[in-house]
C-alpha cells in the first residue's frame, strides 16, 4: 500500500504541478530536429528520462561503431529517440584509446527534390544533402573541443599517436569548409530546378570564429599550435569549386565516398556512421525510397555503416539487403508484448512504472511525487498499459487524460460516498476510449482503410477473439503493404505481436504471425464480452493459431467491387482488366481456357 503523506487531490488546482504534469507527459513525441543543433540540455534530458528495454540503447551504441543495421517500430516506439543518445555516446567517446566514431543523423523529411528527377539528379540532390549536414555536425563536433578537458583527451590521442595534429587538423577543417562550399554550389545550381535550397549559413564566419577560438584555448594550453585558416586559402576554395562548376565533380556516389574515407583519416577516427531517420516519410514515392537505398548500397561499406529506421510495412529498403548491407535489427514493436509470457508482463509494468517514475523525478524535486501519487490499484494501472500495446506515446496520452479525468472529478461536485483518493478505473476506461475514437478518426477519409478494418473486426467477433494469424506467404505479406493495411498498422490500430509461429495444422507449411487489433479501439467490444481480449501467450498457442485471416481476400473483394477485378464465371480466378488487357478484350480466361463473363446477346 502506498506510503505517501501527499494526496493527488492536493494539486488539482496547483498551477505549477499542473504545468510540470503536462511537460512530462506530452512531451513525448520524437520531433526534435536531430541536428547538432540539439542541445546539449535537451539530451541531457533524454538522457535522465530514458528507460532502456532489452539493452536497445546499448546494443545501438556498440553495433553502429563496425556495422549497419535496422531500426524498426511503430510511431512513438522511441526510434528518434534511440538514435539521438546513441549518437550522442558515440560522438562523445571520441579520441579515447578504444571508441573512435563518428555518427552523423540523417533527416529524409529535410531532403528536397524537384518534382521530376532520376537516379543522376537523385545522387546529386543527395550528395548536397550529406555534405551539408557532415560539414555543420562535424563542426559542432569539433566545437567541442574548445572544452580543456575534451582538448586535453583529443591532443593527448594525437601525440600518443605520432600524428602531425596541426596539419591533420587544418586539412580537416578546410575538408569541411569545401564540402560546405560544395553545397552551397549545388543548392545554387539546383535552386533552378525548383529543388529548393538547405538551411543558408554564414559558413565561412563560423570556420573563422571556430578556428579563432581553437587557436586561444591551443595557447592556453601552452600547445604550441595554431591553425591558418586564411581568407585567402578559403577564397582559393570557392574560385576552384565555381570555375567551370567544378563543384559537381563532387556530387556523385564515387566522390562522396571518398570525401568521407578522407574524413575519417584526416581525424584519425575509425568509422563514420549514418543515422537515416524518418524512412517512411518517403513511401509516397517509392522511387525515394528507390534511389536513397542505391546510393547508400554503393557507399556502405567499412568505414561507412548506415542504420535506417523504418516503420513496417511503409515502403521497402530495395537494393538494400537485411542481413548483408544491414547485418543487425533492432524491432521495438516486439520488446513490450504484454501476452508474450509472464516475464514480458512484468517487463512492460516495470516498464511503464519506471517511466513515471523517471519523468516525475525530472520535473519534480519532492520524491514523493511518483508512481503512487497516481495509482494505489494495481489492476487500473495494468489495463492502462494493456491499452498502450507497448506503444510510449500512446501511454502517456492515456495518462494525461486520466490526470484531466481526475482534476475534473475532484473540482466537480462530489457524489456520497468514499471519493476517490487516486486514478480510478472510470477515469482509465475514459482515457482509453478516447485514445480509440482518435485512432478511428485517422480513417474517416479513406473508406478503403475503413472497410478492411471493419472486415478485421468482423473476423474477430466470428472468433470471438482479439488476436489472429495471418500466412506468412509471399502474397499475404505483401498486402500488408498495401496503404489499407499499412495505413491501420502506421495510425497503429493494428499490431504485430509475433512472427514465425507453426500452425495448428500440420499440413500447412507456412508459418503464422499473429496479430492483435488496437485495445483502445475495440474496448466496447471485449467491455461487453462480445470478443475476449486475450493477454496470455497460451491462448494464442491453444485457439489464435485456427484463425487465420487472408488479406489478399479483403482486398480482392474491393477489387471486385471498385471493376478493377472480375472473377472469371467458369473458373472464378480473379482478372485484373486493367493488367490482363488482351485476355478481357477477347474474353478469354487464361487460367481455364473458357470465357471469363458471360456475353450478352
Amino acid at each position: 500500500m502506498p506510503n505517501n503523506s501527499l494526496e493527488l487531490k492536493q494539486f488539482v488546482n496547483d498551477a505549477e504541478f499542473i504545468e510540470n504534469m503536462n511537460r512530462a507527459f506530452s512531451d513525448l513525441r520524437a520531433d526534435y530536429e536531430l541536428s547538432m543543433d540539439s542541445s546539449y540540455e535537451k539530451i541531457k534530458e533524454l538522457q535522465a528520462l530514458h528507460v532502456d528495454v532489452k539493452n536497445h540503447l546499448s546494443d545501438l551504441t556498440s553495433w553502429s561503431r563496425n556495422s549497419s543495421g535496422v531500426i524498426s517500430g511503430l510511431r512513438g516506439t522511441g526510434k528518434t529517440h534511440l538514435m539521438m543518445l546513441a549518437r550522442r555516446n558515440l560522438n562523445s567517446t571520441l579520441w579515447d584509446s578504444e571508441h573512435n566514431n563518428i555518427c552523423i543523423y540523417l533527416n529524409l523529411k529535410r531532403l528536397c527534390l524537384p518534382e521530376k528527377f532520376d537516379q543522376d539528379l537523385f545522387n546529386r540532390v543527395f550528395s548536397v544533402f550529406i555534405y551539408d549536414e557532415v560539414s555543420k555536425q562535424l563542426l559542432k563536433i569539433l566545437s567541442e573541443l574548445l572544452d580543456e578537458g575534451k582538448l586535453h583527451k583529443f591532443l593527448f590521442f594525437f601525440k600518443s599517436k605520432k600524428v602531425k595534429i596541426k596539419e591533420k587538423l587544418e586539412k580537416a577543417i578546410l575538408t569541411l569548409y569545401e564540402l560546405k562550399q560544395i553545397a552551397h554550389s549545388g543548392n545554387e545550381r539546383f535552386s533552378e530546378l525548383d529543388v529548393g535550397s538547405l538551411e543558408s549559413e554564414n559558413y565561412e564566419r563560423s570556420l573563422h570564429e571556430f578556428s579563432d577560438n581553437l587557436n586561444a584555448v591551443f595557447a592556453t594550453a601552452k600547445t604550441k599550435i595554431s591553425l591558418d585558416l586564411s581568407s585567402k586559402i578559403t577564397e582559393e576554395i570557392d574560385n576552384k569549386l565555381k570555375t567551370d562548376n567544378t563543384y559537381l565533380q563532387y556530387l556523385n556516389i564515387k566522390s562522396v565516398r571518398e570525401q568521407m574515407i578522407s574524413l575519417v583519416s584526416l581525424l584519425e577516427v575509425d568509422s563514420i556512421t549514418f543515422y537515416v531517420d524518418e524512412w517512411e516519410k518517403i513511401s509516397y514515392n517509392s522511387d525515394i525510397q528507390k534511389y536513397v537505398a542505391f546510393f547508400i548500397d554503393r557507399i556502405i561499406d567499412t568505414p561507412i555503416y548506415f542504420w535506417i529506421s523504418i516503420v513496417p510495412y511503409r515502403g521497402y529498403l530495395y537494393a538494400l539487403d537485411n542481413g548483408a548491407d544491414l547485418q543487425h535489427q533492432i524491432n521495438l514493436d516486439d520488446s513490450l508484448v504484454f501476452e508474450s509470457s509472464f516475464a514480458d508482463r512484468t517487463l512492460c509494468m516495470n516498464y511503464f512504472k519506471e517511466l513515471i517514475n523517471r519523468r516525475l523525478s525530472y520535473y519534480f524535486e519532492n520524491p514523493q511525487i511518483n508512481f503512487d501519487l497516481l495509482f494505489n490499484n494495481n489492476a487500473n494501472f495494468e489495463k492502462l498499459v494493456l491499452a498502450s500495446m507497448g506503444n510510449t506515446r500512446d501511454f502517456g496520452t492515456m495518462l494525461l487524460k486520466c490526470w484531466s479525468e481526475y482534476q475534473s472529478y475532484r473540482n466537480s461536485p462530489l457524489t456520497q460516498g468514499r471519493p476517490f483518493k487516486y486514478i480510478s478505473l472510470q477515469m482509465v476506461t475514459e482515457a482509453i476510449k478516447e485514445n480509440g475514437d482518435k485512432k478511428i478518426s485517422n480513417l474517416n477519409n479513406d473508406n478503403n482503410t475503413l472497410a478492411v478494418w471493419n472486415d478485421i473486426l468482423h473476423f474477430c467477433l466470428l472468433k470471438k477473439s482479439s488476436h489472429f494469424a495471418i500466412k506468412e506467404s509471399r502474397t499475404e505479406l505483401e498486402c500488408l503493404r498495401k496503404p489499407e493495411f499499412s495505413n491501420l498498422i502506421y495510425h497503429r490500430l493494428l499490431h504485430f505481436r509475433k512472427a514465425h509461429v507453426p500452425t495448428k495444422d500440420g499440413r500447412l507449411t507456412d508459418k503464422l504471425s499473429i496479430y492483435a487489433i488496437n485495445y483502445a479501439c475495440s474496448y466496447n467490444l471485449h467491455s461487453e464480452r462480445k470478443i475476449s481480449y486475450i493477454t496470455e501467450y497460451k491462448t494464442i498457442h491453444d485457439r489464435v493459431r485456427r484463425y487465420i485471416y487472408q488479406p489478399s481476400k479483403v482486398l480482392q473483394d474491393l477489387q471486385i467491387k471498385s471493376g478493377e477485378i472480375f472473377p472469371c464465371v467458369n473458373c472464378g480466378e480473379a482478372i485484373n482488366i486493367k493488367r490482363m488487357i488482351a485476355a478481357w478484350e477477347t474474353n478469354t480466361c487464361p487460367f481455364c481456357g473458357k470465357k471469363i463473363r458471360d456475353e450478352v446477346d
